[in-house]
């Protein structure tokens, strides 16, 4: 709702597209200041927005906050302690398996992770769900066809965007899904429902590790146009 107008022009505490796009970036570390009942309800309206097939709308949303979101961390941080697997819903693919171009891309990425020095508590900020004080669930019916991911997908754009607009940052990542069974006991998403999408949502710290940058493959490298 807030990005319909021309975006072009400024209103006041609202970023046009090209400020929210540059906004939105992974954020693995976040101030412990709580957010707002008020600003979760209103990404989530604007996410609403998201298209989907034939107006069916399959999303529901569960947001992790105060001590339901400390409970599920200190879960989190235990069971990846012990190196439990995980458990998430959705089933995980090897990534060499993914393809030349996702493999490629995810390569790259990897190294920089390796070498950059920013980075060197990636994997405990992996553990610790990014300290963020605010995690939204997103799941679809189990009873829901495969293509209701994909609107998920882009009703969770749509969420992160919205909250990028409003300077609010974000964290998508299959480590917040991991564990499906926590999220089931303390978020109270029933079993009938697919957990597709974690995003942690917060205002960003000033820890290094959010200085991390990585570029996007070259447009003409992934683009035809007939």
């Amino acid at each position: 709702m807030y990005l319909h107008r021309k975006l072009v022009k400024k209103k006041a505490n609202i970023m046009d597209f090209s400020e929210v796009l540059k906004h939105r970036v992974s954020i693995r570390d976040y101030q412990p200041t709580q957010v707002t009942r008020t600003l979760l309800t209103s990404v989530v309206a604007d996410a609403q927005q998201a298209p989907s097939w034939a107006n069916s709308q399959p999303w529901k949303v569960y947001i992790a906050t105060g001590e339901t979101m400390k409970k599920i961390q200190k879960s989190h941080l235990e069971k990846t302690r012990a190196g439990i697997k995980g458990n998430a819903d959705l089933p995980v693919k090897d990534i060499h398996d993914w393809g030349n171009l996702p493999w490629s891309n995810m390569s790259e990425w990897l190294d920089k992770v390796g070498s950059d020095p920013t980075m060197t508590d990636f994997t405990a900020a992996n553990g610790r769900l990014w300290n963020a004080p605010a995690m939204a669930y997103i799941t679809i019916p189990k009873t829901a066809p495969v293509w209701s991911i994909y609107d998920a997908g882009s009703f969770a754009q749509t969420l992160m965007l919205s909250a990028a607009s409003h300077g609010l940052d974000t964290m998508v990542a299959y480590e917040n899904v991991k564990y499906a069974d926590e999220i089931r006991e303390f978020a109270g998403v029933p079993a009938d429902e697919l957990i597709v999408e974690g995003i942690a949502m917060g205002y960003r710290s000033d820890d290094k590790i959010n200085d991390f940058k990585n570029a996007r493959l070259a447009t003409a490298k992934m683009l035809t146009i007939l």
